[in-house]
């Protein structure tokens, strides 16, 4: 059995799992993982072989040269057999190679895909024949994209019963991300290939491919899973040859200063921050400012590739046409975008005159104030809130996925007389428990904090509490008595806690802005999630190096995160040991 990987630690071993009995070896090419993909295959007996990518067809070719058994089976890393198609492929290969007319004997296998947790019957994706089964050598993989066996000479295919079982999309930003992967790469061969296209044709096939997906292929048999695979499909569609037209016709303007407008909340403001830096790798030289509310200032005046923190005030906000335009004139920005659309503050841009301007095109009020629109729906995409930041960058030239899952975007500023105190009183590096979130999530229990910290403590960590002067009053009554526990909430101010944080060894949280901070800052963090939209952490995960997440699947009766102490100890002691992220 022949398969390639990256990072493939939690597809692999239920692959394996399915070919015993069926399989005298199993050959894996590996292409840079850093998971553990190699450690575990190894130890599971597997031969492994190191190599660069070169693209699906280039790379199964040089794998499947290293097979050495009479039969080859090809299968993808996220792929299993199942206990008929096992049986299947054992009965095929203890037959000749060739039949009675001489022609090689070929296996077809039909491909059952689970997305989300739905087994998909319809929408064009069932049955998804495959051929996979071949005798070793006689075989070459052709395409840059939905690869296909071409076979030397003549071949008889037989039909594999049962299926193969493919678990390629877990989760929905499973799919947003192979939608992009898959376009990047169509539109370059395309383009190799001098293939054109054209916004006509783009929005004929657009639909064509909703109406085959939904209507033709029978998604609407598939239910609500069915109606998102047409529709991402017709995405899918519309995405690739878009990337063609961009390759075509690049229309990046030049840019020398730009503003970005985030007037929300502190978490917010962090995951826009890849933002900034994609603007600065595709247009060295350029100033990126960002639009922020005063109590914002601190995070970001910290962070690494802003050049200015241009406050938004409430004065300029009453009188965006007036005080709010003339502020933003002032700055002779090239283009500005809203992250953010608040009203005010695009009434200022208008008013202002900047010429570029960009924001969300689902809101009313963006309609007349912009002239570049995304057309993106967030909350239940899938797509991470950076993500969907940088998509607005596209109207600037910028249309790639900025590797921004752990990039470190923030300097914490010098811990000053207090900051040093505390830690003088914490030593060892503290565990910051922060448990409150401002509304912004749901929660996990104050009571369960209280209990995670005293596990901590009795484990001879130092544990301290941080949060507003509020949520001190009501979280008090429930923090522990222990001389390892601090109770820092009300204390600090938000430079204060920036320095804090980046001294700590571990910070759990619910999602709030402190969690995104002291990711932000390369600090170890524990995010408390539930699992579904709009709040979950397929959207609203940490960015950062050491980022770990642990989803509750239910809230309780009053509506918080439904996880045990004893499960959140556990993640937050392997998350204190230094793990690279796990999000």
């Amino acid at each position: 059995m022949v398969v390639i990987s990256c990072n493939e630690a939690n597809n692999l071993p239920r692959l394996l799992a399915s070919l015993n009995g069926v399989a005298d070896e199993v050959v894996i090419f590996d292409s840079g993982s850093t998971d553990g993909t190699v450690e575990w295959a190894r130890e599971a007996g597997a031969r492994v072989f190191q190599c660069a990518w070169e693209g699906w067809s280039k790379t199964k070719n040089k794998a499947n040269l290293e097979a050495r058994g009479r039969w080859t089976l090809s299968l993808d890393a996220d792929e299993a057999l199942t206990p008929e198609s096992a049986a299947s492929i054992l009965q095929h290969i203890q037959g000749p190679l060739k039949d009675d007319a001489g022609a090689w004997r070929v296996g077809e296998i039909n491909r059952l895909t689970n997305y989300c947790g739905h087994w998909v019957k319809h929408s064009g994706w069932y049955p998804d024949r495959k051929l996979r089964l071949w005798p070793t050598g006689i075989a070459t993989w052709k395409g840059a994209i939905h690869e296909e066996i071409e076979v030397r000479g003549h071949s008889t295919i037989s039909q594999i019963q049962g299926d193969v079982a493919h678990h390629s999309y877990p989760m929905p930003a499973d799919h947003l991300r192979q939608i992009e992967r898959f376009g990047h790469v169509w539109a370059e061969d395309q383009h190799a290939r001098g293939r054109t296209t054209s916004l006509g044709q783009v929005v004929v096939k657009v639909a064509a491919q909703w109406i085959k997906s939904f209507v033709i292929k029978a998604g609407f048999l598939d239910g609500a899973t069915g109606w998102t695979i047409s529709r991402r499909s017709a995405w899918a569609t519309w995405r690739k040859h878009a990337l063609l037209r961009q390759i075509l016709k690049p229309t990046a303007p030049a840019l020398k200063k730009v503003l970005i407008s985030r007037t929300d909340a502190l978490g917010d403001l962090v995951v826009t921050l890849p933002m900034v830096s994609a603007l600065k790798a595709a247009h060295p030289g350029v100033q990126v400012d960002v639009l922020v509310r005063g109590y914002a200032l601190p995070v970001a005046n910290c962070a690494q590739n802003v050049d200015k923190a241009f406050e938004w005030t409430s004065e300029m906000a009453l009188d965006p046409k007036g005080k709010g335009a003339a502020s933003l004139a002032a700055e002779n920005y090239d283009a500005v975008v809203f992250a953010f659309p608040d009203k005010a503050a695009l009434q200022a841009g208008k008013a202002a005159k900047i010429p570029i301007r960009v924001a969300s095109g689902r809101r009313w009020h963006t309609l007349t104030r912009v002239q570049h629109r995304i057309w993106d729906s967030r909350q239940h995409s899938g797509g991470h809130e950076a993500w969907h930041g940088l998509r607005m960058l596209i109207p600037l030239g910028i249309d790639a996925e900025y590797p921004f899952r752990s990039d470190v975007n923030l300097t914490a500023p010098n811990p000053d007389p207090v900051v040093n105190q505390i830690l003088e009183q914490t030593h060892p590096l503290p565990v910051l428990l922060h448990p409150g979130s401002n509304g912004s999530a749901g929660n996990w229990s104050a009571t369960s904090f209280a209990s995670l910290a005293k596990r901590i403590a009795e484990s001879g960590q130092a544990v301290a509490f941080t949060g507003t002067e509020r949520e001190q009053i009501e979280f008090e009554k429930h923090c522990p008595s222990h001389p390892l526990i601090h109770d820092l909430g009300g204390r600090l101010n938000l430079n204060q806690l920036l320095a804090l944080q980046s001294a700590a060894g571990l910070v759990v949280a619910s999602s709030t802005g402190p969690l995104h901070t002291a990711a932000a800052l390369g600090v170890p963090t524990l995010g408390l999630y539930g699992c579904h939209a709009p709040e979950w952490a397929e959207r609203w995960a940490p960015l950062g190096p050491f980022v770990h997440v642990l989803r509750a699947e239910n809230t309780t009766n009053q509506g918080q995160l439904d996880l045990a102490v004893d499960e959140v100890f556990k993640a937050s002691m392997a998350a204190l040991s230094g793990a690279k992220r796990t999000a």
